[in-house]
C-alpha cells in the first residue's frame, strides 16, 4: 500500500473519528447530559430519555472503549500506509477488529435506546 491510497484517507478517518467519539465521551460524562451529536440513533428525541445517568452508565465504557480502539486501528492502518513496516496481515485485522467492534458499538447503542427512552 502507499500514502496516496484510499487506506490512508479511510485510516485518517478512523482515527479522527476515534478522536471525536473520545471528546462526545468527555463532554457526556462531565456534564451529565445527552446532546444531538452524540452517538444516539437519530430517531430519538434526547428530552424523553427516562434515565441519562442510567445511559450514560451503560454506554459510557462501551463509547470509551470504541473510541481507543478506533484511535488504535486507525493509527496501525496509518502507520502501515506511511512506512509500510506492520505488514499488510496485521493492518487487515487491525482493520478488522475495528468494524467489528463498530457493529457491535452500534448494537449496544440500539439495545440502549430500547431500554433507556
Amino acid at each position: 500500500m502507499n500514502t496516496d491510497s484510499i487506506y490512508a484517507l479511510m485510516d485518517a478517518v478512523i482515527v479522527g473519528s476515534g478522536v471525536y467519539i473520545l471528546y462526545l465521551y468527555a463532554v457526556m460524562v462531565k456534564t451529565g447530559k445527552l446532546k444531538s451529536s452524540m452517538l444516539i440513533p437519530q430517531n430519538i428525541d434526547i428530552k424523553k430519555c427516562k434515565d441519562v445517568a442510567g445511559y450514560i452508565k451503560y454506554t459510557g465504557t462501551k463509547q470509551l472503549i470504541f473510541g481507543i480502539v478506533a484511535i488504535l486501528c486507525g493509527g496501525i492502518g496509518l502507520i502501515q500506509d506511511f512506512t509500510q513496516t506492520i505488514g499488510v496481515i496485521p493492518y487487515m485485522i487491525a482493520i478488522g477488529i475495528f468494524f467489528v467492534y463498530a457493529l457491535w458499538f452500534g448494537l449496544q447503542v440500539k439495545k440502549a435506546a430500547e431500554m433507556f427512552w
